[in-house]
């Protein structure tokens, strides 16, 4: 595998990357994790980039589900772990005969995607059935393997059928701990060595988690329209980037 973790410099703007973009999660609810796979994309193979993510992930999403416990909602939850480990099984199957720029190009495509459906989310009004998380569990097992991150997705989705600010954190951090879980054990399966690469997942881990307490304090002093307007410019340049 292709990949530059043994220059220190691009190594430690990666663990710097992962403050800031736990920072946004944080104070934007979801997102700061596709910018952390956009920038590390720039410099790592997908077939590592998206592992190390995955783990790095896991944590927070762990975090987040424990500390959010008491608002889970497992309506929604257990639908949507049912058919999540069969669309693993498939994404593992298509991540294995994707070359490495194919798979950029497809992550950048669906960041873009994801942009688009948020604005229109916006500006409509769409009606999305609890039985719909069955089929979401499954897509997600699929797009977790070949994109890395798809909770901008989850988010919009799932503001259709929860309103308390509390169970939308929780349940979207029980689906990432539970769709990481699995995203890990798969590319175990395959062979993937998470070891290899421990010192930047154990260097990024406490960076995570200090910007998710940088977050939660700037969470309330942060002019929402100015932070959007800048999240969006440096998530559409680096999709750009990936696309070309």
């Amino acid at each position: 595998m292709e990949v530059v973790l043994d220059n220190y410099t691009i190594t430690i703007s990666i663990v710097i990357v992962s403050y800031f973009t736990a920072m946004i999660t944080y104070i934007a609810g979801a997102g700061g994790g596709t910018i952390l796979l956009a920038y590390m994309l720039q410099f790592i193979n997908p077939l590592v980039a998206i592992p190390i993510h995955g783990t790095v992930q896991l944590t927070s999403n762990i975090t987040r589900a424990f500390l959010f416990r008491k608002y889970l909602v497992w309506k929604l939850i257990l639908p949507f772990c049912i058919f999540l480990p069969l669309g693993v099984f498939v994404g593992l199957i298509i991540f294995k005969n994707l070359d490495t720029q194919k798979i950029k190009f497809l992550i950048g495509v669906f960041i873009i995607l994801t942009m688009l459906i948020q604005y229109i989310k916006k500006n409509k009004q769409i009606t999305i059935s609890k039985n719909f998380y069955y089929f979401l569990g499954f897509f997600t097992g699929i797009m977790n393997m070949l994109v890395g991150v798809i909770a901008p997705i989850l988010a919009v989705i799932i503001k259709n059928n929860l309103t308390k600010k509390e169970e939308i954190v929780g349940t979207l951090g029980f689906f990432g701990l539970i769709g990481n879980l699995i995203k890990i054990i798969g590319f175990m399966l395959i062979g993937f060595n998470f070891f290899e690469y421990l010192i930047i997942i154990l260097l990024m881990i406490p960076s995570t988690i200090l910007g998710s307490k940088t977050g939660q304090v700037l969470l309330f002093k942060m002019n929402e329209k100015t932070f959007k307007i800048i999240f969006d410019i440096v998530l559409f340049s680096l999709a750009i980037r990936l696309l070309f």
